[in-house]
């Protein structure tokens, strides 16, 4: 299974929020050992923080980054701020915007909600952590 379909699982079969589904996906996907609990600390970024603002699919990709892609006991490193700063340029470059109100808008439908784009967002956080390890 991808990221992206580990996390719209999560989202669609659990209704977890966006960020958790992501965040949750990404620990399925590289066996990072999180739990729901310890998503608890992401949950409040679903729905774009609960209104419409940074998508939480971005934020739930973001602790993921973290998680992965930082040395163990390493908070913070130039290389990890260019890093990050790249995600979210892709992210932009795929939905035109880091904003929850206007993605969804664009792309959630009825049935799914936003499962295609939890999907596809955490397909190119897969893709992107593939690029860069």
């Amino acid at each position: 299974m991808t990221l992206g379909d580990y996390a719209k699982k999560y989202y669609m079969e659990e209704s977890l929020n966006c960020a958790v589904s992501v965040l949750l996906g990404a620990s399925d996907k590289y066996a990072i050992g999180l739990t729901k609990d310890d998503a608890k600390l992401i949950t409040a970024f679903g729905g774009g923080m609960g209104c419409g603002d940074l998508c939480g699919c971005l934020a739930g990709a973001m602790a993921a980054l973290g998680k992965i892609m930082l040395p163990e006991g390493v908070m913070h490193s130039p290389e990890f701020k260019e890093l990050c700063a790249a995600f979210v340029a892709e992210f932009k470059a795929k939905w035109g915007t880091t904003m929850c109100e206007t993605i969804k808008a664009e792309n959630a439908t009825e049935a799914l909600r936003c499962g295609d784009v939890v999907k596809a967002s955490g397909d190119m956080l897969e893709a992107f952590i593939e690029k860069n390890k």
